[in-house]
């Protein structure tokens, strides 16, 4: 092989290897946006989980062991079915169920994660299209980047290479507002 092909490869092979907060990707957001229906009525029932937090606490590594351990118990412990089967309704979201869709995943999930220690702040409900149909997945917000736990992948992702077109996700300071996603950034938010 050739010295330059041989630089060319070695430099290919360190850039695999780079830590997360050398590549970190962050949801950009711009204006507030419509709350989806599911959301209202949740806040209905879960007043507490829907007002204004802190988002000025320091973010927190991205404890990817953790996150991926989370992902998956929550991703085998949840029967993938309807609301409209599961509940009756239409819609309907929670996080303390053995059957239930993607805002069931989701929730389950930022309620295990806060029981190990992230502030509800750092664990945020996102909206967008998996390509299929709506999809809502939790982005977990680090200081390494955000991170997307989906119940369609046992992987954990960052954001850059999640499966999905990202729309809306609730705002760090309000736990009932949304905020349109404009992009992506590296710029930490």
């Amino acid at each position: 092989m050739s010295a330059p092909l041989f630089l060319l490869a070695l430099l290919a092979g360190l850039f695999t290897f780079v830590s997360p907060s050398l590549a970190s990707n962050w949801l950009k957001t711009g204006k507030e946006t419509s709350r989806p229906y599911g959301h209202v009525d949740y806040c209905a029932r879960h007043a507490s989980d829907c007002r204004s937090r802190s988002a000025a606490s320091a973010l927190p590594p991205a404890r990817l062991a953790l996150l991926s351990k989370v992902n998956v118990s929550v991703n085998r412990a949840i029967k993938p079915v309807a609301d409209k089967k599961a509940f009756g309704r239409k819609e309907y979201w929670t996080g303390r169920t053995r059957m239930g869709d993607c805002e069931d995943y989701a929730l389950a999930k930022r309620a295990k994660l806060m029981s190990r220690g992230f502030k509800s702040s750092q664990l945020l409900l996102t909206m967008g299209h998996n390509g299929r149909e709506a999809h809502t997945v939790l982005v977990v917000r680090t200081r390494d980047g955000d991170f997307v736990l989906d119940n369609l992948y046992d992987d954990v992702k960052p954001v850059r290479s999640a499966r999905m077109s990202f729309r809306k996700i609730q705002a760090p300071e309000h736990g009932g507002r949304w905020l349109k996603i404009t992009g992506k950034t590296s710029k930490q938010p």
